[in-house]
């Protein structure tokens, strides 16, 4: 009872929070980002969010997590908008979307499937939260029984999880990890506060920064292809009049079951780490498709096919706040970039945020819950216009964002050594993604390399060798991990049957491929 009622306090606070105008205004401001960036192919919720870090860093630390989250919940929102109206994802979480919205759209249905495509996307986004809620009291007793120890071994989970899991290649998964915590490395050592790998460079003292990392890797790659393509960034003509309003709702009210199953599914695949929008997005598109009574509709315009995707992909952004704040392993590389403004706002993740600052994390539920309804009736609203955003032309675009990358990368230092960092994480970004080489294991690495240093170094002071004789629950994460990563190559090896993947629509258009990666 005494649980519940100190949970029930802090989801009021949280509430409270919300509704101050400082907090409510930036939530706004940052809604209204995301859901350019959303819609713009091209971009997408994790450059958006590394272009706002160093603004949002300045502020106090409610305000800027609303402004950051505000901006991350809708970018799987508006990318359903070039989806379904242009067959062009605008991320790779909307891949699934296109497969049945394009054909709606073409048959002069475009109004019924953003609708259900919204809504679909409200109501996971409530699911996931209600989940939250309901596994609160188990995921506090979990964390409080935690120690040092025991938070290393789930980080290095985390990194393996995400060495494997991001990418074709489990090796190279792995290398791009190693690499990020190498990078990680390059800092002053703690215990003796020597330069290490650091030499007598002097930026490098205080650690390679995030942001000009992130923003080289991601951002400049983009940005290079959206320029060769040239002309304007979406083809064909826009889709006018937005009918079917009232017909998506019932479509999504009437698939009750399907939406809490696909939800349960992208807030699943959001809390683990490693995983993320388009893992959830297909999770969830294949539970319509087994559940459906007719599933050879599906790439054909089966509404379905729009409302289960949407739902597992809103819900697998609460899913993956879930580790970030309970544990500090990033669920995805968004949260991975959140996890190092918390550390940079003195807001630990762990017990404090699940128990004192409990109220903190039921704010960032609540924000990111309204951001999605508001940004939900935004788009109703203005999706006339907002599709116009697709057809402005490169050459206007890429320069005007390149400028914008250029000036976030050097705001915290203000330093050239970050304009350096900037161009060659660019170049290696580039490399990287046309040699088919996962990014997110980097990021993930450079974050939770200091991480993992900081609880080794405690739970070897501390507790010496017993952390691994005296501690069952290491030798329980430590199996976990084990079976995670080598157990899965032999399931791959033993499964047997068709994989469940859509194919082609009945006309022959392929869906395009997006030019952005999901957040």
């Amino acid at each position: 009872m005494e649980e519940a009622r100190l949970i029930l306090g802090a989801a009021t606070s949280g509430f409270e929070v919300l509704l101050s105008w400082q907090v409510f205004g930036m939530m706004m401001v940052g809604t209204l980002v995301g859901m350019f960036v959303g819609l713009v192919p091209g971009l997408g919720g994790l450059i958006g969010l590394a272009l706002l870090v160093p603004f949002a860093v300045t502020m106090e630390p409610i305000s800027g997590l609303a402004f950051l989250l505000g901006m991350v919940t809708v970018t799987t929102q508006t990318d359903s908008i070039p989806a379904i109206l242009l067959g062009v994802p605008g991320t790779s979480a909307a891949m699934a979307t296109t497969l049945d919205g394009y054909p709606m759209a073409k048959r002069g249905e475009a109004g019924r499937a953003l609708s259900a495509s919204y809504f679909a996307s409200i109501f996971g986004t409530i699911v996931a939260a209600g989940l939250f809620m309901v596994m609160l009291p188990f995921l506090r007793q979990i964390v409080f029984a935690f120690g040092q120890p025991e938070f290393f071994m789930l980080i290095l989970l985390g990194l393996l999880l995400t060495g494997t899991l991001a990418g074709g290649s489990a090796l190279r998964g792995g290398m791009m990890a190693g690499a990020g915590i190498l990078l990680a490395m390059v800092t002053i050592e703690t215990s003796t506060g020597l330069p290490r790998m650091a030499g007598e460079i002097l930026y490098l003292w205080d650690g390679i920064p995030l942001i000009p990392v992130v923003l080289g890797l991601y951002a400049i790659p983009e940005m290079i292809d959206l320029a060769r393509r040239g002309s304007t960034i979406a083809e064909g003509s826009p889709i006018k009049g937005f009918e079917g309003l009232r017909q998506g709702l019932a479509d999504t009210v009437g698939n009750a079951w399907l939406v809490v199953k696909a939800s349960t599914l992208g807030a699943i695949a959001g809390f683990i780490p490693g995983l993320g929008g388009q893992v959830a997005e297909w999770m969830a598109y294949g539970a319509a498709v087994n559940s459906d009574p007719d599933p050879q509709s599906f790439g054909k315009g089966n509404v379905r096919g729009v409302i289960a995707p949407e739902a597992g992909t809103a819900a697998q952004k609460p899913g993956s706040l879930i580790p970030t704040v309970a544990f500090g392993i990033p669920g995805n590389a968004a949260m991975a970039i959140l996890l190092s403004v918390l550390i940079v706002y003195g807001l630990v993740p762990g017990p404090e945020m699940i128990g004192e600052k409990l109220d903190v994390t039921f704010g960032m539920i609540w924000v990111m819950l309204a951001a999605n309804v508001i940004g939900a009736a935004i788009a109703l609203l203005l999706q006339r216009w907002l599709v116009r955003l697709c057809y402005i032309r490169a050459s206007l675009m890429v320069p005007v964002i390149l400028g914008t990358m250029l000036v976030g990368a050097t705001m915290e230092h203000q330093s050239f050594g970050d304009v350096l960092v900037f161009l060659v994480m660019g170049l290696f970004g580039y490399l990287f993604k046309h040699a088919d080489w996962p990014r997110v294991p980097l990021i993930m690495g450079l974050i939770m390399g200091g991480l993992a240093e900081r609880y080794l170094f405690l739970s070897v002071n501390l507790h010496g060798w017993g952390a691994l004789t005296d501690r069952p629950l290491v030798w329980v994460i430590g199996l976990v991990t084990f079976a995670s990563v080598f157990m899965k190559p032999l399931y791959r090896r033993l499964r047997r049957g068709p994989r469940i993947r859509p194919g082609d629509d009945p006309e022959g258009r392929t869906p395009a491929q997006p030019i952005g990666e999901d957040a």
